[in-house]
């Protein structure tokens, strides 16, 4: 029986496990932490519940696919939910209430700026015909740059528009801001502004108001919780508190792991721990070749966020996601794009607690607020800072919505990018891992089959097709070509 080491129970780790445990090999998977999820796992502040990292669970059928290829049925193992009501975005002269159904949100936007709804069916027709054409190209491995020769690149090439970006291609629709702002800041998944993503990123907004978003009851940490457990009903085991110290590699082949000073031999090694955080920290630089310290501190790398987590001993009607642009949003994100930042805040808030009391003391909520910031390679004392940050965005979500949160909060927790880099083993703070930059994506973003190392293999949001949920599952289901 092949043994397979697994490094980092986030969810490219868990979902690889899920896959390849079905398949009859001998999984160990190896947790630092005291819990699986890693970056998007459960935390507890005193009574309170939160999700760490990722609220938002959008092109579900590739999360349906992972629970297949185990054995299992998502929504018979977790209560998975449909929103109604995709998210709130507050800007400064109106405020859109985004809906599942795509008519009452052309409605809605026509009720703001004549011909504007048009603009948007225009819009969302044009991404169903983009999402059929680069679907393929982001469910297949992409090892090297012949493969932008395949008939399927070929012929998605037209879609691409590699010489736009997100602003510029939608501008092409509307050239109304707040219309364009609407449906470019989920560039944020990407850690990118929405002027430096590749205009082939519009189909984020697509996949939530054309396929849905989602909630899991408890949390989107629940689907980690989930993925463990049924990793070890099919045979596999997962190494809690167990931090991965060394890969090693000999004749340029992976032969397995140190943890906690031991060796473990195995047959293959798959990498789901920060990618530039496992390059440096993880493995000899004499058996790399293109990813040396040296070549990765030229790498793009995406933004970082500030976190803010707050038990409340109230419930407020926030929607469940909602978004508080800055006054000047262009130039807040031109701003984040050069590593620079603003008084001018853009927050995003995450309010589950009004559909879900898995996550507070009944009556109480769990607020759980997200400022995009510059990673670590623009200089700032977080420790120095961070009580100024926290006390800006609490103020500007009390001022837009008129209502006192400050008297409320009975706990409450702070994540800065130091902490990001420090505590979670990611490099610069950046969370969204590298950036998706043109020279960063398909074959020139490293690959799920390390090409420097053999039986070395690679998962995740720093690796093909790239950050985000559902490209991070995507990522362990290409596993399958290769093991």
């Amino acid at each position: 029986m092949k043994k397979i080491a697994i490094i980092g129970a986030g969810p490219g780790g868990l979902a690889a496990g899920m896959v390849l445990s079905k398949k009859g090999y001998d999984i160990h998977i190896y947790e630092k932490d005291q819990r699986v999820g890693g970056r998007s796992q459960r935390i507890t502040i005193g009574d309170y519940q939160f999700d760490l990292g990722p609220t938002c669970l959008m092109y579900i059928d590739i999360l349906r696919d992972v629970f297949k290829f185990a054995g299992y049925e998502l929504e018979k193992e977790l209560e998975v939910i449909r929103l109604d009501h995709l998210y709130t975005l507050m800007f400064n002269d109106v405020t859109f209430n985004m809906s599942k159904d795509p008519i009452d949100n052309a409605n809605m936007y026509e009720r703001y700026s004549k011909g504007m709804g048009e603009s948007y069916l225009n819009w969302l027709n044009a991404q169903e015909t983009k999402l059929n054409a680069i679907e393929s190209i982001l469910k297949r491995p992409f090892p090297n740059v012949s493969n932008y020769l395949r008939k399927d690149v070929l012929k998605a090439i037209p879609e691409l528009r590699p010489a736009q970006s997100v602003y510029s291609h939608l501008s092409k629709f509307n050239r109304n801001s707040n219309f364009i702002n609407s449906l470019s800041f989920q560039s944020k998944y990407l850690g990118m502004s929405s002027f430096d993503a590749p205009s082939v990123f519009t189909i984020l907004p697509y996949l939530e108001h054309a396929l849905g978003l989602y909630h899991v009851k408890g949390g989107l940490n629940q689907i980690n919780e989930k993925m463990a457990e049924l990793i070890e009903r099919n045979g596999g085991t997962i190494h809690l508190s167990a931090p991965v110290e060394k890969i090693v590699v000999e004749n340029k082949n992976a032969k397995g792991l140190v943890v906690s000073g031991q060796f473990f031999p195995f047959d293959e090694v798959i990498v789901n721990a920060d990618f530039s955080y496992a390059m440096t920290n993880l493995i000899e630089e004499k058996h790399l070749r293109k990813h040396k310290p040296h070549k990765l501190e030229k790498m793009k790398y995406s933004i970082s966020t500030f976190m803010i987590y707050l038990g409340l001993d109230k419930k407020f009607d926030f929607a469940h996601h909602e978004i508080i642009f800055s006054k000047n949003y262009e130039a807040y994100l031109n701003g984040l794009a050069k590593g620079e930042y603003s008084d001018d805040l853009s927050i995003y808030l995450h309010n589950p607690s009004l559909m879900d009391d898995s996550y507070a003391p009944k009556n109480h909520s769990s607020l759980y607020l997200l400022v995009p910031v510059p990673n670590l390679r623009t200089p700032k004392d977080w420790e120095r800072d961070k009580d100024q940050l926290y006390s800006q965005a609490i103020d500007l979500v009390e001022r837009k919505h008129g209502i006192n949160i400050r008297n409320h909060i009975t706990t409450s927790k702070v994540i800065t990018p130091q902490d990001w880099e420090s505590t979670y083993n990611v490099k610069y703070g950046a969370v969204f891992n590298l950036a998706h930059n043109l020279g960063q994506m398909l074959a020139f973003r490293p690959q799920n089959k390390y090409k420097d190392i053999n039986h070395l293999y690679l998962v995740g949001g720093g690796t093909h097709p790239g950050s985000g949920l559902p490209t991070i599952y995507q990522s362990a289901i290409i596993l399958n070509e290769y093991l």
